[in-house]
C-alpha cells in the first residue's frame, strides 16, 4: 500500500503511471490495485480446516440448539506449512478467491508470503512497493489533455484500470479477512525477518490501509505539469505531497477510487 509518498516517484520514477511530457518516451504505469490485491489477499486455506458434515439423516434425533453448541467439538487449527513451502498452499486457495487474469498473474510468481511481508513493510513505511509487482501494470501509458498550464489526466486513462479494480472487487472482503487471519503466523514471520523484530505486520497493514483509505478522491480534472525529466508532477501542491500510493490511486480516476476504498473498509472492519 504505500500511503507514503516520496516525490520522486511523480518526478522521477517511470513506474508511478504519470505519462511523460511530449518530448519523453511513454512510461509503463504500474497499478496500485495490485498492491492491494496483494495486501488485502493476504494468504490463504482457512476452509481447510472445515471437516464435512454427514448428510442430515431424517431418522435422527432433534439436537436442542443450547445442547448442541455445548457438544460440538472446536475446529482443529490449521497447521501451516513452513514459510519456505508456503506457495504451495496458497495457490490454490487464493485462486478460489477470483478467476481475475490479474490475480492469476501474480500467483504464478514465487514467494508469495514474502512478497506480500515486503509490500506491507514498505507500505507501512512509506515507500511504494508497486514497482515490485510489474505484471500487474496496466499494459497502457496513462494519457493527458489539454496544453501548456491547462494539461490535464485524460479521464480515458482511467480504463486501463477496469481489470484490476474488478480484482479486487470480485473477491468477499470477510473471506479475504479469514484467509488473513489463519495466515497471520507466516505473514508475521515473513515481516520479521525484513528487519521488523519485535514488530506485528497486523500493525504495519492496519497503518497501510489507513493511508489508502485516506487518499482524497477527485471528481474534476486533475492538472499536471512537467517535473523534472520525462515525467508529470501534479499541479496541485496538495496532491503532489500525497505518498507514493496514494498517488497511483487517485491516477486511477475516482470511480475506482471509491470502488476500492468501499472494499478496503468493509476488509478492514473484518480483520479489526
Amino acid at each position: 500500500m504505500s500511503l507514503m509518498i516520496d516525490d520522486r516517484d511523480l518526478e522521477k520514477e517511470p513506474d508511478l503511471g504519470l505519462a511523460p511530457p511530449p518530448s519523453g518516451p511513454p512510461l509503463t504505469p504500474i497499478a496500485v490495485i495490485g498492491v492491494v490485491i496483494i495486501l488485502l489477499i493476504a494468504g490463504g486455506g482457512w476452509w481447510m480446516s472445515r471437516r464435512a458434515q454427514p448428510a442430515a439423516n431424517a431418522s435422527a434425533p432433534t439436537v436442542n440448539a443450547t445442547e448442541a453448541a455445548i457438544d460440538k467439538p472446536a475446529e482443529p487449527p490449521v497447521i501451516l506449512p513452513p514459510l519456505s513451502e508456503m506457495d504451495a498452499f496458497l495457490r490454490p486457495l487464493l485462486a478460489a478467491l477470483s478467476a481475475r487474469p490479474e490475480l492469476a498473474r501474480w500467483l504464478a510468481t514465487d514467494d508469495l508470503t514474502r512478497q506480500l511481508a515486503a509490500a506491507i513493510d514498505q507500505a507501512s513505511a512509506g515507500g511504494s512497493p508497486a514497482r515490485d509487482f510489474r505484471m500487474l501494470a496496466p499494459q497502457a501509458p496513462l494519457t493527458t489533455a489539454g496544453r501548456a498550464t491547462q494539461r490535464t489526466i485524460d479521464p480515458v486513462s482511467y480504463r486501463r484500470f477496469d481489470g484490476l479494480v474488478s480484482t479486487v472487487t470480485s473477491m468477499d472482503a470477510s473471506s479475504a479477512a479469514k484467509i488473513y487471519r489463519t495466515i497471520r503466523p507466516r505473514l508475521n514471520e515473513a515481516y520479521q525477518g525484513l528487519g521488523n523484530a519485535n514488530r506485528d505486520v497486523h500493525n504495519a497493514l492496519l497503518n497501510a490501509l489507513d493511508i489508502l483509505l485516506d487518499t482524497p478522491v477527485v471528481k474534476g480534472p486533475i492538472r499536471v505539469v512537467e517535473g523534472d525529466g520525462a515525467s508529470w508532477a501534479y499541479a496541485d501542491a496538495d496532491l503532489e505531497a500525497l505518498a507514493p500510493t496514494q498517488k497511483q490511486l487517485l491516477r486511477m480516476g475516482p470511480a475506482h477510487t471509491e470502488a476500492v476504498q468501499v472494499w478496503l473498509r468493509a476488509f478492514k472492519n473484518a480483520i479489526e
